[in-house]
């Protein structure tokens, strides 16, 4: 069994219209969170837009290395690239990956392919470590 697995997604966060962007880009969110609205007891300042590139039935897809995961969203992302320009430009705009690991061990690697497509969108990548029993 793989003590890693790994979700991946494109996080744009700000004063922006989740809605918006899911018409300019034809593509559904995972999770969309409204500046105003209340969760976990405060309101919220910013807006939130996430793809995780799973159907809404899924949420977000796992994966068994951190380079599937992201070349499959960038495979899907890279031709509405023009499109996320403007966003990526004004907004503050990762790629969130979540690392889950149950031993400390290991970890992503990257190829230098997947570094160049990554720098080409000019999007900090953030890696987010959870450590679990299963």
């Amino acid at each position: 069994m793989n003590s890693h697995r790994y979700t991946v997604q494109l996080r744009i966060n700000g004063d922006i219209v989740p809605d918006d962007i899911t018409l300019e880009l034809g593509l559904e969110p995972n999770h969309v969170r409204r500046a105003g609205t209340v969760s976990h007891g405060r309101i919220l300042e910013r807006s939130l837009w996430s793809y995780s590139g799973a159907s809404p039935e899924v949420f977000v897809r796992e994966w068994d290395t951190l380079e599937e995961g992201l070349l499959h969203l960038l495979d899907e992302l890279v031709p509405k690239k023009d499109v996320l320009q403007h966003y990526i430009d004004h907004y503050d705009t990762v790629w969130w990956c979540g690392h889950f690991q149950s031993g400390f061990d290991g970890g992503p690697t990257f190829s230098k392919a997947l570094l160049l497509q990554l720098a080409s969108f000019g999007v900090p990548v953030f890696i987010d470590n959870y450590f679990s029993d299963d």
